[in-house]
């Protein structure tokens, strides 16, 4: 049988060097093909689909061809059908035509044989379009949510709104407050959510989900509900339920469909009952290469050659969610190699890295960046990763590390790659301690990624490709602005994940010059760009000029028109 790779790179959906990058995704994660197509936005739903009818000799079917109600009903459960993924489409004597996600799947095909008597023939459909039918045929208008607060009824809702802890406590494990709390955390990681914020009002709670950046409000519980629900959160992440006059911060785990999810979680009092945020960290999404995050190709070979020196600083810059750890992590899955003792100081850890010795600061007992790099420097290291550089103390600190033959890599907030400098200039570095050690900087923001389903090509305003143009030579023929539209695919929000668009500054003699007098960014920016730095900005119209992003989703990241 052909691999799903090959055949989608035959029809034209999928790049040789996506292919490549993919293969290499699915041996190390050992998550799914189709799982890391979705997740990385490389193919739609219907054309994996499409492969997966070529790769087993199927046909591919459509919404059209579903009943209008379950087949089978009480013999195949709607639990059974949504799980497998699997819809019978008409039944006869000879047997059952089934509607499958993965026509690879033998448990499913076995199960559906055993539970109907009959044998099975398959056929191929789109995730989406069964997700939208078992939507259409199980959830009669209404959201899990909404049916599961109807299970847990009045006299629950009435102890909900008891403050006693251990009514509380006893409620919170109760199996309907248990599945509406799994529901909330399933849809979110389903919608590819990064955060999940629980607030509490007067007269209602909201939930509301991060996706691709921006808040989206979805249907929440009443308000009677809210301690049950803030309790059951605060009793999987370890926390005190009792304590609801200060803040908590605590860690959970989550499985769904087989795939486990680290859960950071924080608590606040509010005027109405406790705020909760919980951060969705997605382990399997940290082994990522360089240009799955969308760097573009000379930009990795640079960083490559950056990442092979021996000592010297790699810093990333960007305001909070641009990505720059998932970009230092990268780094690190690079240098994670036996030759090599690599040492992180992180708040918090985020994510788990085999092979790399991984430090929380604790603030509170004094433990902060700089106490902790200083005791680094005495544990022999090849790489030392500081998540964030905040004060004068620790940015001294990795400089003298950095001569001292150590490759340091590290985050900044600042707008800008060239803007980097001058802060550690505030941060009383001396200039030509920079001019020894800075290897290059990155700046970067993150934009969401069209829905290769819905897009629509629009007017290309005039200039715009000539001036990308004389940035980087373009990666397409026939370059083409669209605009996000929204269908079932993608939720109907028209963008599908997220990428980054980026800058890249490497000090070279004239700007090691410069470094020794300060000089404003603006003067700095200028040098790089004279030696060949593409800005943010053009970065991004690449992305727009090659159908991934769109003109307003540049704008709204980088402020420049």
């Amino acid at each position: 049988m052909k691999p799903l790779l090959d055949i989608l790179v035959e029809l034209g959906k999928l790049g040789p060097e996506d292919r490549v990058r993919v293969s290499r995704l699915h041996e190390n994660s050992g998550d799914g093909v189709p799982a890391l197509l979705s997740k990385l936005g490389l193919v739609s739903g219907r054309d994996q689909a499409l492969a997966l009818s070529v790769q087993h000799g199927v046909p591919l079917v459509g919404p059209d061809a579903f009943p209008p109600a379950p087949l089978f009903d009480g013999r195949l459960s709607p639990r059974f059908l949504r799980e497998s993924r699997v819809l019978p489409l008409a039944e006869a004597e000879d047997g059952v035509t089934l509607a499958m996600a993965d026509p690879g799947d033998a448990y499913a095909r076995q199960a559906v044989e055993l539970a109907t008597r009959r044998p099975v023939r398959p056929c191929v459909a789109a995730t989406e379009d069964l997700d939208d039918a078992f939507a259409r045929y199980f959830d009669s208008g209404r959201s899990a949510v909404e049916r599961i607060v109807d299970d847990i009824g009045a006299e629950a809702e009435e102890a909900a709104g008891d403050p006693d802890v251990q009514h509380l406590r006893d409620l919170a494990q109760e199996a309907p407050v248990i599945r509406l709390v799994n529901q909330i955390f399933s849809d979110a990681i389903r919608m590819h959510a990064s955060d999940i914020h629980v607030e509490c009002y007067r007269d209602e709670v909201k939930v509301r989900y991060r996706i691709h950046g921006l808040l989206r409000e979805m249907k929440g519980p009443p308000v009677r509900l809210a301690p049950a629900l803030i309790s059951r959160i605060k009793i999987l992440s370890k926390l005190d339920i009792a304590e609801r006059r200060l803040p908590q911060d605590g860690r959970a785990r989550f499985t769904v469909g087989g795939r486990s999810m680290d859960m950071r979680v924080a608590t606040v009092p509010t005027l109405h009952g406790e705020n909760v945020v919980i951060r969705l960290l997605d382990t399997a999404g940290m082994d990522i290469e360089l240009s799955a995050i969308g760097f573009a190709p000379e930009v990795e070979a640079t960083l490559l050659k950056q990442l092979a020196r021996p000592h010297g600083i790699l810093l990333v810059t960007g305001p909070t969610g641009s990505g720059k750890t998932t970009t230092l992590y990268g780094a690190l899955r690079i240098l994670n190699q036996p030759s090599r003792k690599i040492l992180t100081v992180e708040d918090p850890v985020e994510y788990q890295i085999k092979g790399v010795n991984q430090i929380n600061v604790r603030p509170q007992i004094g433990l902060d960046f700089a106490r902790v790099l200083r005791s680094c420097m005495r544990h022999d290291p090849d790489v030392i990763m500081v998540g964030e550089i905040r004060d004068g103390e620790t940015a001294n600190i990795a400089v003298h590390a950095a001569l001292t033959g150590h490759l340091v890599l590290s985050t900044l907030h600042t707008n800008s790659a060239t803007g980097s400098i001058n802060r550690l200039l505030d941060m009383h570095v001396d200039g030509y301690l920079l001019t020894s050690t800075i290897a290059g900087v990155i700046g970067q923001r993150l934009v969401r990624r069209l829905c290769p389903e819905c897009r629509r090509p629009v007017d290309t305003p005039a200039g715009l490709v000539e001036r990308a143009a004389a940035a980087r030579p373009l990666a397409t023929a026939t370059p083409q602005l669209y605009e996000a539209v929204g269908c079932p695919a993608c939720d109907d929000l028209g963008y599908t994940s997220r990428m980054g668009i980026f800058e890249y500054f490497a000090p070279n003699d004239e700007i090691r010059d410069l470094l020794r007098d300060r000089i404003s960014t603006a003067a700095l920016t200028q040098a790089a760009r004279r030696a060949g730095m593409v800005t943010m900005y053009e970065d991004g119209l690449h992305k727009c000029l090659a159908g991934l992003t769109t003109l307003d989703e540049v704008h709204r990241v980088t402020e420049e028109w």
